[in-house]
């Protein structure tokens, strides 16, 4: 690799991990709006539950309670969906960004075995072939893993949500 070439995939990583800063900062500040959010209603009850005890109102802080439970579960749940989306859109970037490199590295790993071919005693052809395969096996995987991947946490998030659901079931029985 050449001063030139050095310089420019230099600048190529440097933009894309730029680039990637700025996707974990908007990550970061879809969440943030979040536990505002999630701190803003947590005083607004918490005022009204004081004001309601200072008057010593105990039905009405028994109610505000029970509403603020109900709240907060439906709270949590958006929570759950929106931190799944950020990360299930970080994730996916950065597989993506690894299967382009992993492309590029088989990519000039062929090249260079094609160019070695033409310097390489006999059967060199048969040693490029195995490199190949075995570049062409690793990358389909990495698209296998990532998909397993994906399908383990999709099974993870449907078992909590039948576990969410059922909970709520379960304690108003008893």
């Amino acid at each position: 690799m050449d001063t030139k070439d050095l310089q420019k995939w230099q600048r190529e990583k440097a933009k894309e991990l730029f680039d990637y800063s700025h996707t974990l900062l908007e990550a970061a500040k879809k969440l943030s709006d979040h536990h505002l959010a999630e701190v803003e209603w947590g005083m607004k009850n918490a005022l009204d539950s004081a004001k309601s005890a200072a008057k010593n109102d105990l039905e009405k802080l028994k109610s505000l309670q029970e509403e603020a439970v109900k709240e907060a579960a439906k709270r949590a749940a958006t929570y759950q969906k929106k931190v799944k989306s950020v990360l299930k859109d970080l994730g996916e970037g950065a597989a993506d960004e690894t299967e382009k490199h992993l492309e590029k590295v088989r990519s000039s790993l062929v090249g260079w075995l094609e160019d070695a071919e033409n310097k390489m005693p006999a059967h060199a052809d048969k040693l490029s072939k195995v490199v190949h395969e075995m570049s062409t096996t690793g990358q389909n995987m990495f698209k296998e893993g990532r998909r397993i991947v994906n399908e383990v946490a999709d099974a993870a998030e449907k078992n909590i949500d039948e576990m969410v659901n059922k909970s709520p079931r379960s304690k108003k029985k008893d």
